[in-house]
């Protein structure tokens, strides 16, 4: 793991996140990166496949729900819950509460605090470890 940037968010509801989730994930598209959207559950990863479509009308973000031996160069973008399977990953896209259980092998991950208390003290937790693992997390207030 190279590096870990912390989104802080304002109060707002899943969808919010995920929307701030889809243009992290546009740019990083825009730099030819390949990026697994880690959700916490299938029906999340249903959403945000959906929500990629519509949240900006300016670009295309071309990307699939995960399926065993998926082929990156037709689906950079690729959204499912657990873990991607994937060892040279360049972003994943972390939007679960808890630290992906296979965090070390990503070069780069991107991970969101809501500002409500839940949130913020899963978010500390999250921190801590990768902090406690030797990787200095940047922070970027949205």
């Amino acid at each position: 793991m190279e590096q870990v940037d912390f989104y802080l968010l304002g109060p707002v509801d899943d969808a919010g996140k995920l929307k701030v989730a889809c243009r992290i994930a546009n740019k990083a598209h825009e730099r030819g990166m390949k990026i697994y959207m880690q959700t916490g559950d299938q029906q999340q990863s249903r959403f945000l496949d959906s929500l990629l479509w519509t949240f900006s009308q300016e670009s295309f973000v071309p990307h699939a729900l995960r399926e065993p031996g998926m082929d990156w160069r037709k689906f950079p973008i690729q959204i499912g819950p657990g873990n991607s399977g994937v060892e040279d990953l360049d972003l994943l896209i972390s939007l679960q509460a808890e630290v992906p259980i296979d965090a070390a092998k990503y070069k780069r991950i991107a991970d969101f605090i809501v500002d409500n208390a839940e949130q913020k003290q899963l978010g500390r937790v999250r921190f801590r470890y990768y902090r406690e693992n030797g990787i200095e997390p940047k922070i970027h207030q949205l």
